[in-house]
């Protein structure tokens, strides 16, 4: 596991007396024992939508949810299992005002982006929006310095405000898979169908639970006339 060595790249633009996960002293922006915590997705997993199978063995292969077509984008995947330290790290990010963090994690979407999807002609990154209200209390969109970052490792253009959430939605952590669902149905818009019609894009998020996020904004945009729509996360729920 290189996750040690990779946060000490970037230890110095966090406080030195603590680890950032969970406090305890440390050289290193994270611990031993937090960095310890932290699992790579690995195979086997969907081929489709990144999800990765109960087993440890065997081959990759289509899960059911995308046999079924649940899954509208074309390609999804993610950086991180979506337990340990991980889970906190995220959430300093997100709600701790460690936007510094958008450099670490951004090194880790240029790897899976090259891996995943460089030969896939993409022309445009798009981040998750928040609502209006959201954004104002946390006053910044993780997802966008994500964007942002990852735009300047690719040269690809970031488009922030294509994508608009209209709808004001309760947290999705609070609901049940069916209930997330319909939560984000119809939250969001396209705001210009001219820019982006018939290209590839990316779109980024931090977490994948259920996907309902991601699919929601994906029927957004191929109903607006965006090609194929893939899909790169920090993390995804195992």
């Amino acid at each position: 596991m290189e996750i040690i060595s990779r946060f000490k790249l970037v230890s110095g633009i966090f406080f030195r007396n603590g680890c950032i996960v969970c406090g305890r002293a440390t050289t290193s922006a994270v611990c031993t024992d937090c960095s310890n915590s932290i699992r790579y997705i690995q195979q086997p997993y969907c081929t489709k939508c990144g999800q990765p199978f109960t087993t440890h063995s065997g081959i990759s292969h289509l899960c059911y949810d995308c046999i079924k077509g649940k899954n509208k984008f074309t390609l999804s995947r993610a950086v991180f299992e979506y337990n340990g330290a991980i889970v906190k790290l995220i959430h300093r990010f997100k709600f701790g005002d460690r936007v510094n963090l958008s450099s670490f994690f951004s090194k880790e979407l240029f790897k899976l982006y090259e891996a995943h999807f460089g030969a896939k002609n993409i022309t445009a990154i798009l981040p998750v929006p928040l609502s209006t209200h959201r954004l104002k209390h946390r006053s910044y969109n993780q997802t966008q310095l994500l964007a942002e970052a990852l735009s300047r490792k690719l040269s690809i253009p970031v488009f922030p405000q294509i994508l608009e959430k209209i709808k004001e939605t309760p947290p999705q952590s609070r609901l049940s898979a069916e209930k997330r669902r319909e939560n984000v149905k119809d939250a969001y818009k396209v705001t210009d169908r001219k820019i982006l019609k018939g290209k590839k894009v990316l779109l980024i998020d931090d977490v994948i639970t259920t996907g309902a996020t991601v699919n929601a904004c994906t029927k957004a945009l191929l109903r607006a006339g965006i090609k194929q729509v893939y899909v790169t996360t920090l993390a995804m729920r195992v």
